[in-house]
């Protein structure tokens, strides 16, 4: 089984010998498709430092055919640095972390799309910079969804229907994603979840949920690996090697390998492929 995974945050938590492990133990767990998220918030990184981290990863290219990279949070970085970062290439953006900023409000805030935020989605779009709407709080998504032009994308989220949280999505949100071919990346944390520690089969059940209200064609992981502190991982899931124990659990709930495979791959490789966001 391969896999892919829209959210990863390795890329801003390792040094550069750990990195250059790290991508071949991915290699050999068999991701096809990691997609490394720029994680700006915390260190308040700026359009040279996020230039620091493409170099980076570039350079661990050779180990992988699709290794891709994403900004989470552009709040950091002005209007005109934002028309330099897209030639840069990155698949996506988000316009927040949890709070509000001058672009939008997070999923903790109260305010919608700024102005400047409506630029900021012009610009991303005219470049072929998809919009991440992980951490937009409900406001801020559904003014997104009336000027976007793009199938709408959310790299790491969960279900609103299932665990009643801040960051996770209603079920009208998901059906605007569907409705647009857009794509929900399924992370693996458990506040998202539930309330006390998960395993594969949570994770599983999240898919399941998925695919019985809306089909299985705009779902996949967005693991947000080093983005969650280890006890809030499943307790059967540290590392990509233990993605298959997800596998196991939606055989037992009945699913073939068809759709399995589409969750765990497929289905990422085409919205990428689709929208032109891969070489």
């Amino acid at each position: 089984m391969y896999y892919s995974d829209a959210h990863n945050d390795v890329l801003t938590s390792l040094e550069d010998n750990a990195l250059d492990d790290y991508f071949n133990s991915v290699c050999r767990d068999k991701v096809k498709i990691l997609n490394c998220a720029i994680f700006t918030t915390s260190r308040h990184l700026g359009l040279k430092k996020i230039e620091e981290f493409v170099v980076r990863l570039k350079r661990n290219r050779p180990y992988r055919k699709h290794l891709i990279f994403s900004i989470e949070d552009v709040s950091t970085l002005s209007i005109d640095e934002i028309k330099i970062l897209v030639k840069l290439r990155p698949v996506s953006c988000t316009l927040t972390w949890n709070d509000d900023n001058i672009y939008a409000g997070g999923a903790l805030g109260k305010i919608g799309i700024t102005k400047k935020g409506r630029e900021i989605i012009h610009i991303l779009e005219e470049n072929n910079v998809f919009v991440d709407t992980a951490h937009l709080n409900k406001k801020s998504f559904w003014a997104f969804s009336r000027v976007t032009k793009k199938p709408i994308y959310n790299s790491h989220s969960n279900l609103f229907a299932l665990k009643r949280h801040k960051r996770n999505l209603t079920d009208k949100q998901i059906e605007q994603i569907v409705k647009t071919n857009g794509f929900l990346g399924i992370t693996i944390y458990q506040k998202f979840i539930a309330e006390s520690r998960i395993n594969a089969r949570d994770v599983a059940n999240q898919f399941d949920y998925l695919i019985k209200h809306f089909g299985y064609k705009n779902f996949g992981l967005g693991t947000d690996f080093f983005g969650i502190d280890d006890e809030f991982l499943p307790q059967d899931i540290q590392r990509y090697k233990d993605l298959k124990n997800i596998v196991n659990e939606l055989k037992r709930l009945g699913y073939s390998n068809n759709v399995i495979r589409h969750l765990m791959y497929k289905n990422y490789l085409r919205f990428l492929k689709e929208n032109a966001l891969l070489d």
